[in-house]
């Protein structure tokens, strides 16, 4: 967190018609200035024009013309725009919004925008942005704040980077309409709509604030923007021959490969659709984001600590269960890295990141949980070799990709017993 900014006419209470200044950890979210106009390469690319309404976002020539609309829009009352700025060097980086508000009296909800130039993005900024927009827009009035109940925002069906940040962001897709999007190249495509309210439920395990209103704080004065209680991030474990790592969108044609595969397909029938494709793939990407953040599950991409190459996955899930202490450990190897003994190495990066305690960035675990099925040898060898102890049975419970059903093998792995084996091992 940082001070306040010091008093000056830019930071002071703001108007009804002009945005409050605040400041994150790497950002300055202030009003837009006549001297922030986009350099000869800052303007629109390439997925700008195919995502974005035509106009949306500016480039040299018409950045004029597009400030002068959005502070008109700013003088009716019922929109705000941000420039997002470097917080040391004051220079633009994007545009955050919050518009359709309506007028001040009676207004309730609100749609949320923005936009990247091209050499910002990659480094998670808009989300940075909009966790300081939504605490103001979920403050109450009274507190300086603009009293709304829910945000809501659209995305093209294709613009996956745009549905994660909405997702890491806390926000729910709650529909979808069909071939209702023109583009600016003419082709349709399907828009998702997504909201977050202000009174969202906490989360069982009490870890991350479910309300923005109560569980992000900024100073009165528009300075300072909170930041919520940090979900769980993937943070990168090296191991031999293979790194854990965040996903990238850019791994889903791996993962298509692997969901594709006759031998994944077999035992993992219940969980993956048929056919599976690039959309599934982006889905799971973007869905492995959302349940981080609310400190559900946490996942990885397995990948060749040389070629970085997408290897397989594994994750933690069901971490709320026993009041946050447990979880449970899954996993799938891409058919060209199985038989190397890859995903035996990430089941131990992933158990010594779950066990090891919060002060040491891990998960604080006391017990974690492993489920094969009665057949599959190699993900029971996984199991066995990494400590787990086989403890039961669930008969006929998993359905298989022919059709047939086989026993569920259950596994644990209590930390006292991998402390054990840690110590042994010297």
């Amino acid at each position: 967190m940082v001070p306040p900014l010091d008093s000056s006419p830019e930071t002071a209470t703001p108007t009804d018609t002009a945005p409050p200044v605040f400041e994150t950890s790497r950002l300055r979210l202030r009003p837009w200035r006549d001297d922030d106009a986009p350099g000869p390469d800052e303007g629109p690319d390439a997925d700008s024009l195919r995502f974005m309404p035509a106009g949306a976002q500016p480039g040299p020539d018409d950045f004029p013309a597009w400030l002068a609309k959005r502070r008109g829009d700013m003088d009716a009352g019922g929109d705000l725009h941000w420039c997002i700025a470097d917080r040391i060097t004051d220079t633009m980086l994007g545009n955050v919004q919050i518009f359709r508000m309506g007028p001040p009296e009676g207004r309730f909800q609100g749609e949320l925008g923005y936009w990247l130039r091209p050499g910002a993005r990659g480094r998670r900024i808009i989300g940075e942005a909009i966790e300081a927009v939504a605490a103001f827009a979920f403050r109450p009035v009274a507190e300086g704040g603009l009293g709304l109940v829910r945000l809501h925002a659209a995305t093209d069906s294709d613009n996956y980077a745009s549905q994660a940040i909405l997702r890491s962001a806390g926000f729910t897709q709650w529909g979808a309409d069909h071939r209702a999007w023109r583009r600016t190249d003419g082709s349709l495509s399907d828009g998702l709509y997504f909201e977050l309210l202000a009174d969202e439920p906490e989360p069982a395990d009490g870890g991350i604030a479910g309300s923005l209103a109560s569980g992000l704080a900024m100073s009165q004065r528009g300075s300072q923007a909170g930041s919520r209680a940090p979900g769980f991030e993937p943070v990168t474990l090296e191991g031999k021959g293979i790194r854990l790592r965040k996903w990238r969108h850019t791994d889903a044609e791996r993962i298509v490969e692997a969901c594709s595969d006759e031998r994944t397909r077999h035992w993992l029938a219940d969980s993956l659709p048929s056919p599976y494709t690039l959309d599934h793939a982006h889905s799971y990407i973007a869905g492995l984001s959302e349940e981080a953040r609310n400190r559900r599950g946490l996942g990885w991409c397995v990948a060749d600590s040389e070629s970085d190459v997408c290897l397989g996955a594994i994750t933690i899930l069901n971490l709320r269960d026993a009041l946050g202490t447990a979880g449970e450990i899954g996993y799938w190897t891409h058919p060209e890295a199985r038989g190397r003994g890859i995903m035996s190495e990430a089941v131990r990066l992933a158990v010594r990141h779950a066990f090891i305690p919060h002060e040491d960035g891990g998960l604080s675990r006391i017990r974690l949980r492993l489920n094969a099925a009665d057949g599959n040898l190699a993900s029971q060898q996984i199991a066995r070799a990494n400590g787990f102890v086989e403890v039961g049975r669930d008969r006929l419970a998993e359905p298989l990709g022919d059709g047939t059903f086989a026993d569920l093998v259950r596994f644990d792995l209590l930390i006292a017993e991998w402390n054990a084996a840690a110590a042994e091992d010297g």
